[in-house]
């Protein structure tokens, strides 16, 4: 790969996105992220025309690092690059702009009154980067692949029931009950592979041929430097909804991203801390703040703990943090604390009504003697000493510390690397682990997936459910409810009982800043609700098109 770069940062171009529809086709409502039954939802983004077309770019160079090997079943599931690096070769069924969901490899579709069935219309022509042509075929054979080798992000799998083909561009999805984030978070994130090259393979993961990265999408990998963190994707000219406006993407690491952006070594970057944003944007950088945040810093607990398993004992913990003071200390922002009950409070999903926890030393004190841990004359409560295992987040982690010792609580602090934060986290060895993740700006049925272990992002849950049957029933009721006022009301009891359990703190809700350099490229946009799942960055494929109209 060609030029040295920083960490991570994405790309968005400003453009209008084909929508067209038939019969009773449907979208993603902007406001909540409900699948909407309405029949002009998909025509009216049709009638959505390009303000201007951009020019074409030759090269644009963001800070990358190294996600893995970019096919459905090898990139690092551990955060959002691997995925985001994949989407750009792979395509869905459906995607994302800055307005909700929108057809990709399906034209339009149609959802039966039950919510039990989604009949696809699929794009025709449409190109494999071999030449091949994409059919039905390739869309009934990739669902039932998954099943037995699971693509390596989320996306429920298990709620559809067959996928049949009609014909060439017509499939059916026949689901095993009503799912509400189907468009959205199930077609919408998992990506369409071709049958004539995977159905001979028996170990996807370990598949390195050149062919493993065959896709319909508007990149093809041209480079890739696992050592370097490296990686150069070219334009496929080919690209079915129309010009690459980009022609060479390239992913590159630097160990100061600020310096890299100044001295021209990359064209964007993004960063969590405000002051680097005053600093770029003061010598001439543009600057676009995550809306919304998307990303959550927490506290999980273990509940097997012998002691941490009270949830008064967590009660306390959490009135004893000024998560206010540490939110505004890290990100040098105006704090966005963390919701008790998971969902960010800029999100249309937010219960404004559910329990908090405000800073409270005395009552964190008085729970802390009802369950007595008392104070010793060197003001450390006896038969309570805890560890906090963390990979990162080292001031965070540092001012917890400190105020738990406030509250005479003694905390050991434990910094791994992340390999060895991976095996501890699986094997549930740590009292409280710190993190930081994405993931909590799109559909809210997010808090099934985290709560019932099975969200594929290790940082969002740990492979074990959450032992609380009123909680799986609620999830699984929301999951369902196609009537969005009441999936409203369920998810609101969700964050009501997350809240009151505190199987994890949300210490605060992070915005992302997206700095780049507007004379190389200008066409940066929010996705709305966050890239698939809800990632609150800007490598969206979508601004990177001139989309046909």
């Amino acid at each position: 790969m060609r030029t040295p770069s920083i960490m991570i940062a994405m790309l968005c171009l400003v453009m209008a996105v084909t929508a067209c529809s038939s019969g009773s086709s449907n979208t993603t409502d902007k406001k909540n992220g409900a699948v909407s039954t309405s029949s002009n939802d998909a025509a009216k983004k049709a009638e959505q025309a390009a303000e201007g077309t951009a020019k074409t770019v030759d090269m644009v160079r963001v800070a990358g690092s190294d996600v893995g090997y970019p096919s459905p079943f090898a990139f690092s599931p551990s955060g959002p690059f691997g995925y985001l690096r994949n989407s750009l070769i792979f395509d869905t069924l459906t995607w994302k702009d800055d307005s909700g969901v929108i057809p990709w490899l399906a034209k339009s579709w149609e959802i039966s009154t039950d919510g039990l069935t989604y009949t696809f219309k699929l794009e025709d022509g449409v190109k494999w980067h071999d030449g091949e042509a994409f059919t039905a075929d390739d869309v009934v054979f990739s669902f039932n692949y998954y099943k037995t080798y699971p693509f390596n992000w989320n996306g429920d799998i298990a709620q559809i029931k067959s996928v049949e083909k009609i014909d060439d561009l017509t499939v059916v999805f026949h689901m095993n009950n009503s799912y509400a984030p189907m468009l959205s978070d199930l077609v919408g994130i998992v990506p369409i592979i071709p049958q004539h090259i995977w159905e001979q393979v028996t170990n996807p993961i370990e598949y390195r041929d050149e062919k493993a990265l065959v896709g319909t999408g508007p990149y093809q990998l041209a480079e890739y430097d696992a050592a370097a963190g490296q990686y150069l994707f070219k334009a496929n000219e080919n690209f079915f909804k129309g010009q690459v406006i980009v022609k060479e993407l390239a992913f590159v690491s630097a160990s100061d991203k600020l310096l890299a952006l100044q001295n021209g070594e990359i064209d964007a970057a993004y960063t969590t801390n405000y002051g680097d944003v005053q600093t770029m944007v003061d010598g001439g950088y543009k600057s676009i703040k995550s809306e919304p945040a998307g990303s959550i810093v927490r506290l999980s607990f273990n509940l097997e703990h012998p002691q941490l398993s009270d949830k008064r004992l967590r009660q306390a913990l959490a009135y004893a943090m000024d998560r206010a003071e540490i939110s505004s200390k890290v990100s040098g922002a105006e704090p966005m604390v963390g919701n008790a009950g998971v969902v960010p409070t800029d999100s249309p999903w937010y219960n404004k009504n559910v329990k908090q926890y405000e800073y409270n030393l005395q009552e964190s004190e008085r729970i802390l003697d009802e369950l007595g841990y008392v104070k010793n004359e060197k003001g450390i409560r006896d038969g309570l000493k805890l560890s906090l295992m963390t990979s990162s987040n080292k001031q965070d982690s540092i001012m917890i510390q400190e105020m738990l010792k406030k509250a005479g609580i003694e905390l050991n602090l434990v910094h791994l690397d992340s390999a060895a934060f991976t095996v501890a986290l699986g094997e549930n060895k740590y009292d409280m682990v710190l993190s930081g993740h994405v993931g909590a700006s799109g559909d809210p049925d997010f808090l099934r997936l985290w709560f019932s272990g099975k969200a594929s992002n290790m940082w969002s849950a740990r492979g074990k459910s959450l032992d609380l049957e009123q909680f799986h029933e609620i999830a699984n009721l929301q999951m369902k409810e196609m009537d969005e006022t009441k999936r409203h009301e369920y998810i609101n009891q969700l964050q009501d009982i997350l809240a009151e359990e505190l199987p994890t703190l949300a210490l605060y809700h992070r915005p992302f800043y997206h700095i780049h350099n507007p004379k190389v490229f200008d066409y940066w946009k929010n996705t709305y609700g966050g890239i698939a799942d809800g990632m609150p960055l800007w490598e969206n494929k979508v601004f990177l098109i001139d989309v046909k109209q």
